[in-house]
C-alpha cells in the first residue's frame, strides 16, 4: 500500500509531492515529477514530528526530509526507522550533546575548520534550535505590527513563495523598524523590518527579499551560522536554558558566509520561478540597496555585491513565461500600510 507524502530532497528548499510504498527493506519513494528512490531504513533517522506528520531524514544529506501525514499505513510504518532525534530522555540529551561536539571535534581535528559548523547544524535538532529562538527577545522599544490585514499579506506572500513553510512552522514578523532590511532568526523565524517597504518599492521586489530569508531558514544556514560565531560551547549552554551575555541580541546580528548567502539568492530565484514572479524587480531593489553601501572589497564583504545579486535575478528573467504580481493592489496597500496603523501596534511580542 501507498501513501502520499512531501519530499525535501537536499538540493532545493521547496517539497515535492510524493506516493511513498514499503520495500523489503525500506521505502520507495516516487515523485511526482517523475524520480524513482529507493533508500535502506538503516540511512534513514527519524526527525521531531510536527502538526501531525512524522518526518524523516537522511544520514547523510543535508536538508533531505520526508514528511508523511498520521496515521502511516501499518506496513509502511515498519519500515521506517524508529530512533532519531525526537522524544529524547536527558540521558539522550547528553548523548546527543556528546555525539555533536565529538563530530565537531572531530572535524575540526581532520582540518575541515569551514565545514564543522554545517556538520554540527545538520545534527542540530530543530526543536533545539527552536528552544534557542525561544530566548531571543526583541530591544527594548521594538514594536510589532500587529495589523491584520497587514499580517495576512505578509503570511500570503510567504505561501505564495513556499506553500509548504509556514505548515512546516515558519513564522514571519513585521516589525516597525525604520531600516530596510528583513532577517532570519533561530527556530525558523523571520522578521521584516517596515523600512524595507519604502527602498523595495512594490511587492514584486519584496518577495525576492522574503524568498532569500525563507532560503535561509530552510537550510538551516542560522543554526550554522551560530555554532560558527557563537561558539558550540555556548550553543549548548543556551539550550540548556542559559542566556547570552548581550541579552540575546547577537542572534539578530549574525552573519552567514558568502556561500550561504550565494545559495540563498538561488534558492529565491527558484521560488520566484515557481510562483511566476517576474524577478528584474528584485534587482531594482539591489540597485537601490547598492547606493546604501560601503566601497568594500568583494572579499570584506559576508554578502556578495548588490550589483553582482541583482545581475542574478535580472539575468533568471524568462520573456517566454507568463508572470503576475506578488500581491494585488489590495494586499499590496494592507501590507504597506501595516505600521501605519497605530491601534494595531503591540509592544514586544
Amino acid at each position: 500500500m501507498t501513501q502520499t507524502g512531501r519530499w525535501f530532497d537536499g538540493t532545493v528548499a521547496t517539497a515535492t509531492d510524493v506516493t511513498v510504498a514499503a520495500t523489503a527493506d525500506g521505502l520507495a519513494i516516487a515523485a511526482a515529477d517523475g524520480r524513482r528512490v529507493t533508500l535502506p531504513t538503516d540511512e534513514l533517522v527519524r526527525l521531531s514530528s510536527a502538526s501531525g506528520r512524522v518526518r524523516i531524514g537522511h544520514r547523510s544529506i543535508e536538508g533531505w526530509r520526508l514528511d508523511l501525514d498520521q496515521p502511516v499505513d501499518p506496513a509502511l510504518a515498519d519500515r521506517l526507522p524508529t530512533r532519531g532525534f525526537s522524544g529524547a530522555t536527558n540521558a539522550g540529551k547528553k548523548a546527543m550533546v556528546a555525539a555533536i561536539t565529538v563530530t565537531a571535534v572531530a572535524t575540526l581535528a581532520l582540518g575541515t575548520l569551514v565545514a564543522a559548523p554545517e556538520v554540527v547544524a545538520r545534527h542540530m535538532p530543530m526543536s533545539w534550535e527552536k528552544k534557542i529562538g525561544q530566548i531571543y527577545e526583541l530591544p527594548v522599544g521594538t514594536v510589532a505590527c500587529k495589523d491584520p490585514a497587514g499580517s495576512a499579506a505578509l503570511n500570503n506572500l510567504v505561501d505564495r513563495l513556499d506553500p509548504e513553510a509556514r505548515k512546516d512552522g515558519l513564522t514571519i514578523q513585521l516589525l516597525d523598524v525604520n531600516d530596510a532590511n528583513a532577517a532570519a532568526l533561530p527556530g525558523e523565524r523571520m522578521i521584516v523590518f517596515n523600512g524595507l517597504f519604502e527602498e523595495v518599492g512594490n511587492a514584486d521586489a519584496l518577495a525576492g527579499i522574503v524568498a532569500h530569508e525563507i532560503a535561509h531558514v530552510r537550510r538551516r544556514h542560522v543554526a550554522t551560522a551560530m555554532v560558527r560565531e557563537l561558539g558550540l560551547g555556548t550553543v549548548l549552554t543556551l539550550f540548556g536554558g542559559g542566556a547570552l551575555a548581550s541579552g540575546g541580541g547577537s542572534l539578530l546580528s549574525l552573519n552567514f558566509t558568502r556561500g550561504a548567502e550565494a545559495e540563498a539568492d538561488r534558492d529565491a530565484i527558484a521560488m520566484l520561478r515557481r510562483a511566476g514572479i517576474d524577478p528584474r524587480e528584485t534587482k531594482v531593489a539591489f540597485d537601490r540597496f547598492r547606493a546604501l553601501e560601503l566601497d568594500l572589497p568583494a572579499w570584506a564583504s559576508s554578502h556578495p555585491a548588490s550589483a553582482e545579486r541583482g545581475a542574478r535575478f535580472a539575468a533568471s528573467f524568462d520573456p517566454g513565461s507568463t508572470y503576475r504580481p506578488a500581491l494585488d493592489a489590495v494586499a499590496t496597500k494592507s501590507l504597506f500600510a501595516a505600521c501605519q496603523n497605530k491601534p494595531g501596534k503591540t509592544e514586544r511580542s
